[in-house]
C-alpha cells in the first residue's frame, strides 16, 4: 500500500513539476524588456519608464514564485512516506504529550539511538567422533585404548592425498580443492618431496605471468591447502613442503609396496605386488597439468607396468593362466604397444592351449607396430612365438607349453 501511495505521489508531483517548467519556459518568451532608465538620476522619470519597470518587477516576482513553486513539489515527490510502525509510536507520543507544551514535539526525541549491528559468527564445532565403551576385564583397567578400540581407522584420522588416478584428497573436508591452482600446487609438493621455494612455484605453474597477480593466485592457493591438509602443510619463510609424517600419499605407500616386495618371496611377494597395483585408480595424475607431473606421469606408468609383468610372471608360473591373461589385458590397456605385455599373454595362451589365440595376439601386435612406429617386433618376441608355435618341450621363461594334443585340439 505504501509503495501504491509513493507511486502516485511521484506521478503527481512529476506532472506538477512539468506544468510549472511549461510556465516557466511561457514566461520567458513573454518577458517584458528591460526598461530604459534616465542617464541622470535628478532627471524626473516619464510615466512610461515607471510602467515598464514596474512591469519587469512583475515578471520577477512570477519567475521567482514558480521556481518556489517547482522546490516544494521536487521536495513533495521525494518525502519519504512514514511506515505503520512510525505512525503509531507518532500518534501514541501525541497523545501523551497532551497538555504538555513544555516538552518537544517531536517523537524522535523520545526514540533510543539504536546501536549498530554486531554479526556474531558461531565457533566451529567439529564433532567428537563417537567412542566405543566397552566392558574391559579388571586386569586391563590400565592398558590404553588404541584407535581400532575406540572405533577410529587411522585413515579417519590422517589426511591423504591420492595422486594414482583423479587427483583426490580423504580424511579432509573436501575431496577436491576448490581451486585448480590449490590442486596442482599439493600435487607438486607430493612429487618433489623436498621443500619448494615461491620462486620455482611461480614458475611452475604460471611461467611468464605478471609476478604480482601470479603471487596473489599462489597465496589463495596455499591458504587453501592450509585450511585442508592442516599441519601437513607446512612454510617456513618462502618455501613449502608436506610433512609426510602427518600425510598419507598413495605414491610414497606405492614405493613402500614394491621395495617390500622385492625383499619377499613367494605369497608373500604376491600379495604386496597385488596391494600395490590396488592403488592404481586410473592414469596417474590425471588432470594435473604441470610441467613436472609429465615426467613423473611417465615413470609411475612405468613402474605399474613393471607391476603387471611381474605378477603375471608369479600367476603364470603357479599355473593360474587366466589371471596371468587379465593383467595381461591390463597392461595392454595402458599401453597398447608394450611387448613385454604381449609376451606375457602369449605364454598364458599356450598354457591353456590356445594356439589360434597365440598367433592371434601375435599379429595384432605386429600390425600395431607397423602401423604407429614402421617396426616389426622385437627378435625376443619373434623367437617366443616360433618356440610356442613348434611346442618345444623345454620350458620358456618358466613356462611349460601345452602338448601338441591339446593345441591341436584348440
Amino acid at each position: 500500500m505504501i509503495g501504491r501511495t509513493a507511486i502516485a505521489r511521484r506521478l503527481e508531483a512529476t506532472l506538477a513539476a512539468t506544468a510549472l517548467l511549461l510556465v516557466l519556459a511561457l514566461g520567458w518568451e513573454v518577458r517584458p524588456a528591460l526598461p530604459q532608465l534616465p542617464r541622470s538620476f535628478s532627471a524626473p522619470l516619464p510615466l512610461s519608464a515607471i510602467s515598464a519597470m514596474l512591469e519587469f518587477a512583475a515578471w520577477i516576482v512570477f519567475v521567482l514564485l514558480d521556481l518556489v513553486l517547482i522546490r516544494k513539489v521536487l521536495e513533495f515527490a521525494v518525502r519519504r512516506t512514514p511506515t505503520h510502525t512510525e505512525s503509531r509510536v507518532r500518534r501514541a507520543f501525541a497523545q501523551r504529550q497532551r497538555g504538555q507544551p513544555a516538552q518537544s514535539p517531536d517523537w524522535r526525541a523520545h526514540a533510543a539511538t539504536l546501536a549498530a549491528p554486531v554479526l556474531r559468527l558461531p565457533a566451529p564445532h567439529t564433532p567428537e567422533p563417537q567412542r566405543v565403551q566397552r566392558e574391559a576385564p579388571q586386569d586391563d583397567l590400565n592398558v590404553p585404548s588404541t584407535p581400532a578400540d575406540l572405533g577410529l581407522g587411522a585413515r579417519d584420522v590422517v589426511p591423504s592425498v591420492l595422486l594414482l588416478g583423479p587427483f583426490e584428497l580423504t580424511g579432509c573436508k573436501k575431496k577436491q580443492p576448490r581451486r585448480q591452482a590449490t590442486t596442482e600446487l599439493i600435487a607438486y609438493l607430493a612429487i618433489q618431496r623436498r621443500p619448494v621455494s615461491r620462486d620455482e612455484l611461480l614458475e611452475a605453474f604460471w611461467p611468464g605471468d605478471d609476478p604480482r597477480r601470479s603471487a596473489a593466485r599462489l597465496y589463495q592457493a596455499v591458504s587453501e591447502a592450509r585450511k585442508l591438509l592442516g599441519d601437513a602443510f607446512q612454510r617456513d619463510h618462502d618455501t613449502y613442503i608436506l610433512d609426510r609424517q602427518q600425510l598419507d600419499i598413495d605414491i610414497d605407500d606405492l614405493e613402500r609396496l614394491r621395495a617390500e616386495a622385492e625383499m619377499s618371496t613367494g605369497d608373500e611377494q604376491r600379495a604386496l605386488l597385488e596391494r600395490a597395483l590396488a592403488l592404481f585408480r586410473g592414469e596417474p595424475l590425471a588432470g594435473i597439468d604441470v610441467l613436472v607431473a609429465e615426467s613423473e606421469q611417465r615413470r609411475l606408468t612405468a613402474l605399474r607396468m613393471d607391476l603387471l609383468e611381474r605378477l603375471g610372471r608369479l600367476r603364470l608360473q603357479s599355473g593360474d593362466g587366466a589371471g596371468a591373461i587379465g593383467l595381461a589385458e591390463e597392461a595392454t590397456a595402458v599401453e597398447s604397444s608394450n611387448e613385454h605385455a604381449t609376451q606375457l599373454a602369449m605364454q598364458a595362451e599356450a598354457l591353456l592351449g590356445r594356439r589360434e589365440a597365440v598367433v592371434e595376439r601375435y599379429e595384432r601386435l605386429r600390425v600395431q607396430l607397423d602401423e604407429q612406429f614402421g617396426l616389426q617386433p622385437s627378435p625376443e618376441t619373434k623367437r617366443l612365438y616360433r618356440r610356442l608355435l613348434s611346442q618345444e618341450k623345454d620350458d620358456f621363461d618358466g613356462v611349460t607349453p601345452a602338448s601338441p594334443a591339446s593345441s591341436d585340439s584348440a
